[in-house]
C-alpha cells in the first residue's frame, strides 16, 4: 500500500497523506523567494506537519528571502544568475544557528551543489527524498509536472530507483503548467485556480496506445503544491512541498 505521501486528486477540502511528527526541537532555515508564495506556503506545510499543538511546540523556523532572479531564465540560458544571492541566503542561515537547511524550490535544487560547499549546515534534498517517496510507494512510472528547467535539465532523474521511468507532459500541456505557476507567483486566488487545476489534472492524458498510463503525477514544482486537490479522485500525487516538510522534521 502506498505510504505517507499520497494525495488524492479531485476534491475541494485540504488533506494530507503524511502523518503528523512528533514536537521537533531542530531550528529549520528556509531559503524564501523560491518563490515568495511557495516559500510561505512550505512554512506553513511544516508548521501544520509538525504535531505541534502550542506556541512553544512549534519548531523554529528562520526564513531569508531575497529578490532572486529568475531560476527557471538563468538556467534555460537567458538570465541572471541567482547564485550570489543564493550563497548569501544560506550564509545568513548558518550564521543564524539553524540546524538544517531547506530549499523550497525543485528548479533551485540545480544550484544545490554549490550550495552545500558554501555551508556547514546540511542542506535537504528535495529531488533525493522525493525519489525516496516514489520507491517507499513503489511508483515507477511518475509523471513529473514541473518547471520547463527542471523538466529540460532532467534534474530528478538521477536520484529515481532502477526500474523507475520519468514521464513528461507533451508541448502544450508543459506550456499549461507553466501559465499555473505563472498565475500563482502572481498571486491570484488559489481556491479557484485549484478548482481549475483539478479539472486539468484529471483529463490529463499522457502517453501512447499501448503504453501503460502513469501511476502517480508528481507535483514537482512547489507552486503546484499549493493547487494540490485534496479528496477523492483517480490520480495520485506526490506532493514534493509535503516531502520535503516531511523530511526536515524526522528526527
Amino acid at each position: 500500500m502506498p505510504d505517507r505521501v499520497v494525495t488524492a486528486v479531485n476534491g475541494l477540502q485540504p488533506s494530507s497523506g503524511i502523518e503528523r511528527q512528533g514536537p521537533v526541537k531542530r531550528r529549520i532555515g528556509i531559503v524564501g523567494g523560491v518563490g515568495p508564495y511557495a516559500s510561505l506556503h512550505f512554512c506553513s506545510e511544516v508548521l501544520r506537519l509538525s504535531g505541534a499543538t502550542t506556541d512553544d511546540a512549534y519548531p523554529a523556523t528562520v526564513l531569508v528571502a531575497e529578490q532572486l532572479p529568475s531560476r527557471i531564465a538563468h538556467l534555460l540560458g537567458g538570465g541572471a544568475s541567482p547564485l550570489p544571492l543564493l550563497l548569501r541566503t544560506v550564509e545568513q542561515l548558518e550564521q543564524a544557528g539553524v540546524d538544517v537547511i531547506a530549499i523550497p524550490s525543485a528548479t533551485t535544487h540545480a544550484y544545490r551543489p554549490q550550495l552545500t560547499q558554501a555551508v556547514s549546515v546540511p542542506i535537504c534534498d528535495l529531488l533525493a527524498e522525493t525519489a525516496a517517496a516514489l520507491e517507499r510507494n513503489r511508483y515507477r512510472r511518475p509523471l513529473f509536472l514541473a518547471t520547463e528547467a527542471t523538466v529540460g535539465l532532467g534534474l530528478f532523474e538521477p536520484h529515481l530507483a532502477l526500474g523507475t521511468v520519468a514521464r513528461y507532459p507533451g508541448p502544450q500541456h508543459q506550456d499549461d503548467i507553466g501559465d499555473f505557476i505563472a498565475r500563482v507567483k502572481r498571486g491570484e486566488p488559489i481556491p479557484e485556480l485549484r478548482n481549475e487545476f483539478a479539472q486539468w489534472i484529471e483529463q490529463l492524458k499522457i502517453g501512447h496506445e499501448g503504453d501503460p498510463d502513469p501511476d502517480c503525477a508528481v507535483l514537482a514544482c512547489t507552486e503546484l503544491s499549493m493547487l494540490a486537490p485534496a479528496a477523492a479522485g483517480r490520480t495520485h500525487l506526490i506532493d514534493v512541498t509535503e516531502v520535503l516538510a516531511s523530511a526536515v522534521l524526522a528526527p
